[in-house]
């Protein structure tokens, strides 16, 4: 009876660890993850709420972008977010609407014109994907 009841805690123990152990993200999210510190933690910070180690330097202080949809009654759009990132949408702090802060190094010097397009939609696909898994 003993010997039931231990591998009846054993198991629950280990089904206990086992549930909360939480799934590895998508490729895509870790991938986002890692080009978002490479290249925007400087201002917006590695946590990405707008304390990077140059944002004391900047006239307009980084966004805390963990309060996307926050600031947006809860909702996080992929479309409009993707805008922000890409240089559609003109955010003043980024320079251009091409985004020379950054966007140069996501193309990586590719000279194929529709790779680098490619690479550089891709790369922005991810970083969306990373800050909608980051949202408070």
């Amino acid at each position: 009876m003993r010997s039931v009841i231990l591998a009846a805690a054993i198991s629950c123990l280990s089904y206990s660890a086992v549930a909360t152990d939480e799934p590895e993200p998508p490729p895509a999210i870790l991938g986002g993850k890692v080009i978002f510190q490479q290249v925007c933690a400087s201002c917006h910070g590695k946590d990405a709420r707008g304390a990077g180690p140059v944002a004391q330097s900047l006239k307009t202080p980084p966004a805390d972008l963990t309060r996307i949809a926050a600031r947006r009654s809860g909702y996080f759009s992929t479309a409009t977010v993707t805008a922000f990132v890409d240089g559609r949408e003109n955010v003043v702090a980024h320079g251009t609407r091409e985004m020379p802060v950054w966007g140069e190094s996501l193309a990586q010097a590719v000279s194929d014109q529709d790779v680098r397009d490619a690479r550089v939609a891709r790369a922005i696909q991810m970083v969306v994907k990373y800050l909608e898994t980051i949202q408070k």
